[in-house]
């Protein structure tokens, strides 16, 4: 088995932060969190009409929201097992300077107060350049902008199943670290 390169979203396929923020949202945007359960909206989908106030309401949470996000089952036993197969784990998510103090700091803190491992930790909007730099082999998002993206680069991607993406079927779709480690055991 050769080694892999594999690049990992952090926020919705590591952990729950979706569900986590609904509750804050709906208390920052004076909205019925039933209302926001019914249509699927957080902090990723925020309705036109409060979107552009989608900075100021992460420069308000996600300092402290961020460390405190509950994170997906089995996930570290998961990640260690790829890891111990020889793999490079490089986290790449979209958090940045614009919504949080430390998005590299605060994520590194993340990972490792769960045992994450992991190679390297890099936050850019530009998933795509930074997936180039790090030859990376493997994907995991569950942003279908981002797979998308990632893919036309000639990456390989998995969407990580999650409310925003339920209607896709572009990408192969996992649900849970389980099948991640068995699709990476058996990847060629």
């Amino acid at each position: 088995m050769r080694k892999l390169n594999i690049g990992i979203d952090i926020d919705d396929t590591v952990t729950d932060t979706f569900e986590y923020l609904m509750p804050l949202v709906a208390e920052y945007f004076n909205l019925d969190l039933n209302y926001l359960e019914e249509n699927n909206i957080s902090y990723t989908s925020l309705p036109d009409d409060i979107k552009d106030r989608e900075v100021e309401f992460g420069k308000v949470y996600y300092d402290e929201a961020i460390l405190n996000v509950p994170i997906k089952d089995n996930v570290s036993k998961y990640i260690k097992m790829i890891k111990d197969l020889g793999h490079n784990i490089i986290f790449i998510t979209a958090r940045s300077n614009r919504t949080n103090t430390d998005p590299v700091g605060d994520s590194k803190k993340y990972l490792d107060k769960y045992n994450i491992l992991y190679d390297d930790v890099i936050c850019t909007l530009d998933k795509v350049k930074v997936c180039k730099e790090n030859n990376i082999d493997l994907f995991i998002d569950d942003s279908i902008n981002n797979c998308t993206n990632i893919s036309c680069a000639g990456i390989d991607v998995l969407l990580f199943e999650s409310k925003i993406n339920k209607h896709c079927d572009l990408f192969r779709r996992v649900s849970n670290w389980e099948e991640i480690y068995k699709i990476i055991l058996n990847y060629k």
